[in-house]
This record gives C-alpha cells, sequence and structure tokens, in this order.
C-alpha cells in the first residue's frame, strides 16, 4: 500500500504542519515540538481550487440551523464580524488572508516564509480535491480584558469534503480500511465517512481558537489545543496565561 507523505500530511494531520524545518533555525527546541495543529491554516495546504463554501450565519450542510442570536454585547458582536471573516479565509482556502489574521506572534517560533513555501507546495497536490469546506460557529466567549488589550475563546465545527484525484491511493479495501482507521482515532469513527465508491471522505471535527485583540489593532486567531499551547509561552502575553 503506497502512501504518499503530501496524503498523509493532508488527511491524516488534517489541521498540522508537521515539517520541523518550520522552526527557526536558531531555536533547536522548536523541533522538539509536535507540530500538529500548528496553524489554523490547516486545510489550505490540500488545493488551490477553491471548495464549495457554506455562509457562516445560514443553515449549513452539516445539519444544523444555528440558533436564535444570543444576547451578544457590542464587543462580542465586533469580534463575530471579524470571526466571520476569519472562518470565510479558511472556508475559501485564502492563505494571505488566513496568515493576515493569524495571530502574528505565531510567527516568530515559526519561520513565516517557510511555512508559506511548505503550504504553497502543498496547495498544488494531485493527490486530492477539497471539494467543500464549511464551518459553524458554536460558541463565542466573553471578551476579557488584559494588559494590553482583549482576548475571548471560541469554539466552532468544521466540515470538510475530499475527493481522492490519484486513482493509485486507497484503491484496495485493505488500504481503504487502514485509512479510516487512523482517521476514526483521531477524529472519532462517527465523525468520518469514507464513500469507496466515490473516493471521497467527509471529516468532522470541533475546533478552539484563542482570540486577541491588542490595543488600536484588530482581532487575530490562534488554535487553541495542547500543540499550540506549548507555544504559547513564548508567544501569548502572560497575564492572557493566567487567565486560560
Amino acid at each position: 500500500m503506497k502512501v504518499s507523505s503530501l496524503l498523509f500530511s493532508a488527511l491524516i494531520l488534517l489541521s498540522a504542519c508537521n515539517n520541523t524545518n518550520l522552526a527557526n533555525e536558531q531555536d533547536p527546541t522548536l523541533n522538539q515540538i509536535p507540530k500538529e495543529e500548528i496553524s489554523p491554516i490547516s486545510v489550505a495546504m490540500l488545493n488551490t481550487t477553491h471548495p464549495q463554501t457554506t455562509s457562516t450565519n445560514s443553515t449549513n450542510s452539516m445539519g444544523n440551523t444555528p440558533a436564535s442570536p444570543p444576547n451578544y454585547t457590542v464587543q462580542q458582536h465586533q469580534l463575530k464580524t471579524v470571526l466571520n471573516r476569519y472562518l470565510q479565509q479558511l472556508e475559501t482556502l485564502n492563505t494571505e488572508g488566513i496568515i493576515e489574521m493569524t495571530y502574528p506572534k505565531l510567527f516568530v517560533p515559526i519561520n513565516k516564509k517557510l511555512f508559506i513555501h511548505y503550504l504553497n507546495t502543498l496547495l498544488n497536490s494531485p493527490e486530492i480535491h477539497v471539494d467543500a469546506f464549511h464551518t459553524r460557529l458554536i460558541s463565542l466567549g466573553k471578551i476579557r480584558p488584559y494588559r494590553g488589550g482583549y482576548f475571548s475563546s471560541i469554539t466552532y465545527a468544521r466540515e470538510i469534503h475530499l475527493s481522492f484525484l490519484n486513482p493509485d491511493l486507497y484503491n484496495d479495501e485493505l488500504s481503504v480500511r487502514v485509512l479510516y482507521d487512523v482517521l476514526s482515532r483521531k477524529y472519532g469513527k462517527a465523525n468520518v465517512h469514507i464513500d469507496t465508491q466515490n473516493r471521497t471522505i467527509i471529516i468532522r471535527e470541533k475546533e478552539r481558537l484563542l482570540a486577541i485583540k491588542e490595543e488600536k489593532k484588530e482581532w487575530k486567531f490562534i488554535g487553541d489545543n495542547p500543540s499550540y499551547r506549548k507555544l504559547y509561552p513564548r508567544i501569548i502575553p502572560a497575564d492572557i496565561l493566567s487567565k486560560i
């Protein structure tokens, strides 16, 4: 069973950037940090063709109609407006837009130019195609102050539809079963569906974000999970770290 490293990166580590060369050479300690979920520009590595998208504010293909709008404060409404734009960058795989809205200090330990180069290489994948990418906001936390600005916690769901372009990949029952087992361990069996006849995959998962607004600047976003949190002491203000 032949499994290309590119497809492995795109499917098994859907949100991953596990290339250790992304760490700045002058900081070899970062090579020891797992690079899973290293950036919300995850799916930008999958394909250059923009997928079919769905609005973050309307009924979507995930089978959910958003509940009545919560009683957001003015600040939460302002954050939600920026968040919707960020999620739209994700849905359209707009690499430049995603990076622009990513918390910039992420690119202190991570070499931004190498990161972009790595993504652009993966964008031209002949292996798979993103047919659709949907997102849905689940919760937007309170706006909390810190010394220098504000922050908030966000949870959203995403659903990605993929199809195989390379007919030689996962073209037998054993390889498909292995792929399903690996994906199921990562995302849960209920969140993975493989259509062997049409050679398509649907993956669903929940993601957490940390939104940070420095004084007189716009909201920026960074993933909030164990892998990101290994970087947090290097890039997140201590006042925020003490409150999350």
